[in-house]
């Protein structure tokens, strides 16, 4: 046998035992390849994840992967596209404009331009040849939990979601914390970068460092950051004014499909507290799922992914497949 035909199928192997060890056994592998779109005249960049066993003609129930704040498609999310695609699915994960690959206007963050572009790469998705434009869900992480309730909630087309550890309100989760004279400030400091924004086209920018409140997402950031140059960005400062009129709490109830709804204890980025809101005011059918002991950035890897993107999977095989 040829060396590198032996070495190829050992680390198949390797891999598949590996997968069977910690409870995901696939059900082959994934293929990857870069693909491209529009949105509102933005040309986004994503790459596209089928299995590699797909029968020739199949028609795939499909996972558009909605990424976090600020987010790129090479970080956190290429795990669980190729999880789904290995289980069957089409998956996408792409950037969202202004951000990693796309065009648009760099840092620009606003939650509804994100909603229209997942809109955008759904319509994407449904002209592809492997794709069954019936099928459709969405899942989210973070902010983009909170950009995939408010996308269902207007675009038909989504048949079945899952959101992990995400925010039922964007007020809540910047000025929660805040005393009153803090959040007047807050306030005041918003309105006024508003107001210079539309009278002197001069909006305000801030380093995303200077954004970030939390210990673990700055820690997150400085880290990754290094490793991945293109997530470094300056971001409007009116992003925590949209951010924080982010109500997808005031959404879930109409959404009148299935919601799987995950969170983890230890998250202090978006507190356990608000995925249960999130559930309680969800319709049925719906599941909330808790992860014990684990950070907000803990879920996207080792035993923690295996739970999140499992307990996903589930859900899309009952009610999209």
């Amino acid at each position: 046998m040829p060396k590198r035909l032996f070495l190829y199928l050992w680390t198949r192997s390797f891999f598949v035992m590996y997968l069977t060890f910690i409870n995901i056994i696939p059900r082959g592998f994934a293929m990857k390849q870069e693909v491209a779109f529009y949105s509102e005249g933005c040309k986004l960049i994503g790459d596209l994840y089928l299995p590699d066993n797909m029968a020739d003609g199949a028609k795939l129930p499909t996972i558009v992967l909605c990424h976090g704040f600020a987010g790129i498609r090479e970080i956190l999310l290429p795990a669980y596209a190729e999880f789904f695609a290995q289980n069957g699915f089409a998956a996408l994960v792409f950037d969202y404009r202004g951000f990693g690959d796309s065009q648009g206007e760099r840092g620009r963050l606003a939650p509804a331009e994100q909603v229209v572009d997942i809109r955008n790469a759904l319509t994407f998705m449904e002209t592809l040849p492997q794709v069954d434009p019936s099928r459709m869900g969405l899942w989210g992480t973070s902010f983009g939990g909170a950009n995939a309730v408010h996308t269902a909630a207007i675009d038909k087309r989504v048949k079945c979601i899952t959101v992990q550890i995400t925010f039922a309100s964007g007020e809540r989760m910047v000025a929660g914390g805040m005393n009153a004279e803090e959040r007047e400030k807050l306030m005041a400091t918003l309105q006024k970068a508003w107001q210079r924004a539309v009278t002197k086209n001069k909006p305000m920018a801030l380093n995303m460092d200077q954004i970030l409140t939390d210990a673990d997402s700055k820690a997150f950031y400085q880290k990754t950051v290094e490793l991945h140059p293109k997530l470094k960005t300056r971001l409007p400062l009116l992003t925590i004014k949209e951010s924080m009129e982010c109500r997808p709490e005031e959404r879930i109830g109409g959404l009148g499909i299935p919601v799987m709804i995950i969170g983890a204890t230890g998250d202090i980025v978006c507190p356990v507290q608000e995925s249960k809101i999130l559930y309680e005011k969800a319709a049925e059918p719906k599941e909330l799922f808790i992860i014990e002991n684990a950070r907000h950035y803990d879920v996207y890897e080792g035993e923690y992914f295996t739970l999140s993107a499992g307990k996903a999977l589930e859900w899309y095989e009952k009610y999209l497949c």
